[in-house]
């Protein structure tokens, strides 16, 4: 041990030696200048990573927070067995939570301001298991999302036989015709007739072709005449213009008040002309089934926590009917919003609003079906497990489980290769300081040519030279590793304490996210010695390789 140890401690002060300038006992200035390429490609490094990883982690967090964990979807036919997979899932111990959700595609309407929206779904005594949205509230509160008499709506007459059982389908139709009056043969396509007679084999047969049992032009009519009830006892109050006299009388009681009364209000824009206010508005707007809506969307609309708001269907307003092309008045319903949510996502923000399932179900005649059911998982890394796993559980089919990795794939794999992208780019910056280490120490060689020819005239070894050099190269990577840490930690801190601004329309966030874990610091410590100690074996090699001869001829 003394014997190898005795050469290197030599050559451990000899390279420290060679680091100071020739004149003064100062560093010189060429390993300053090497110190200092290190220092900011390791603190431009630090910092790239930091943010690259805050924007990872920020978008993540943002689309977790209104999407859960895994999401279990039913292809082509009514989701109606909800709660049993819910039970099922819940059954799972990786599973914290799970309820079930309903996505359609709407119109918000104030006045005559518009927005397309995303409508939810949601059920209220399971969202907090799943989402986020109670924590992202910035105005109002989530009391009043369901009204107290909700219940869920009863699956839709679409005069087909369906997944309902047939005999029951059979009486129910049989009832219908009976309670009409007349003959039951006629205007009903003959079912009651048929069971009276006892021909039930036709009409099965008629089932199983999926021919229409009752008279298709009956029931359209029916079904036009109930739209056309609905349109009118939908329709909105008019407005009514007033008159100068009143409106007089508005400027001055906003002169001496300094605000419009709320009667004022009611009576020159909601009131219907020859139509009395009424004074419990206030009670009525309370019955009103409640909505969530999104920062940004309340900003563009003018919409505050109370206020009425007016979703519409205009989809359902297209008749596809191949017997008559008969127009239909979209379909609306009146909400009052409850709370504003902020989700710090401008896509969210300005597009999703959340109503009661129940609401949402019967809004869009799905019955009590729904489209999914949302699962959160006490660990997120095992969403792409739990949903092979449920799935398989649920025997496949129809039935597809998808992870938030999955659904979000594209945006993910796109920010993964972003951080890649920028840590290579920045990581050049390191690969110059260390050509610039290596300019260095062959420079110190060709210095030092006749110190190191008198070294080894002296019995020194070639691994003693290389250690000399060595030790240089990696003096000059430590120190300026620890330079950039402390360069890129102030940045990070910097840029953490002001939250620079960001247009979120382009960046998706509002602020520059800052993230720096311990992995990225390791990486980058990792990164920058690697490649100085690297640069330093090439001259210190030729430096070993050094004939005595040579370097004293040449002095």
């Amino acid at each position: 041990v003394a014997w190898y140890a005795a050469p290197v401690n030599y050559a451990l002060g000899i390279g420290f030696q060679y680091l100071r300038s020739k004149k003064q006992s100062t560093v010189s200035v060429i390993t300053v200048i090497a110190v200092a390429g290190v220092a900011l490609g390791v603190g431009a490094l630090l910092a790239v990573l930091s943010i690259a990883n805050g924007f990872l982690d920020e978008i993540r967090d943002k689309v977790l927070g209104v999407n859960a964990h895994v999401i279990v979807l039913k292809y082509g036919l009514d989701f109606g067995e909800y709660r049993e997979v819910i039970d099922d899932s819940l059954k799972m111990p990786e599973v914290k939570g799970a309820a079930p959700f309903l996505v359609n595609e709407m119109m918000l309407a104030k006045g005559k301001r518009l927005s397309g929206v995303l409508v939810k779904g949601v059920a209220p005594e399971g969202l907090s298991k799943v989402l986020d949205l109670r924590n992202q509230i910035v105005d109002g509160h989530l009391d009043g999302l369901r009204l107290p008499d909700a219940k869920p709506p009863a699956s839709p007459d679409t005069g087909n036989v369906g997944d309902m059982d047939l005999d029951a389908y059979l009486d129910a139709l049989a009832h219908d015709a009976g309670t009409r009056g007349g003959d039951a043969r006629s205007a009903d396509g003959g079912v009651a007739g048929a069971i009276q007679d006892g021909d039930l084999s036709d009409l099965l047969d008629r089932a199983v072709r999926g021919d229409p049992l009752v008279d298709p032009k009956q029931v359209e009519a029916e079904e036009r005449a109930k739209r056309e009830a609905e349109a009118k006892a939908s329709e909105l109050p008019k407005v009514r213009v007033p008159t100068p006299e009143e409106m007089n009388a508005v400027l001055h009681d906003l002169d001496q008040t300094g605000g419009l009364p709320d009667d004022d209000t009611e009576r020159l824009i909601f009131e219907e002309e020859g139509a009395e206010v009424d004074a419990d508005a206030e009670g009525d707007r309370k019955k009103l089934p409640g909505i969530v809506v999104g920062r940004t969307l309340a900003k563009n609309l003018g919409l505050g926590v109370g206020d009425r708001v007016q979703l519409v269907s205009p989809l359902t307003g297209l008749d596809t009917s191949l017997w008559e092309a008969t127009p239909r008045v979209p379909k609306s319903k009146e909400f009052r919003v409850i709370a504003i949510f902020e989700a710090g996502f401008q896509e969210y923000d300005s597009r999703l609003v959340y109503v009661d399932l129940y609401e949402a179900q019967s809004f869009f005649d799905h019955g009590d079906t729904v489209m999914g059911v949302e699962i959160s998982l006490n660990d997120i890394e095992q969403a792409d497990g739990v949903a092979r796993k449920l799935e398989h559980e649920l025997g496949g089919g129809p039935y597809h489980a998808m992870s938030w990795q999955e659904l979000n794939q594209n945006l993910f794999t796109a920010l993964r290769i972003q951080k890649r992208a920028l840590g290579l780019t920045i990581a050049t910056i390191v690969v110059v300081a260390a050509f610039n280490v290596i300019a260095t120490l062959i420079m110190i060689v060709l210095e030092k040519k006749k110190e190191i020819a008198i070294l080894k005239a002296m019995g020194a070894k070639g691994r003693s030279i290389l250690t000399i050099f060595f030790v240089q190269g990696t003096v000059v990577g430590l120190v300026g590793t620890a330079i950039g840490l402390v360069l890129g930690g102030g940045a990070v801190a910097y840029l953490t304490r002001h939250r620079f601004p960001l247009d979120p329309k382009v960046y998706l966030v509002d602020h520059l996210p800052i993230r720096m874990s311990i992995t990225e610091f390791l990486v980058t410590i990792g990164v920058a010695l690697g490649i100085c100690m690297t640069a330093t074996l090439l001259p210190s090699w030729w430096a070993a390789r050094l004939s005595p001869v040579d370097g004293v001829r040449h002095e």
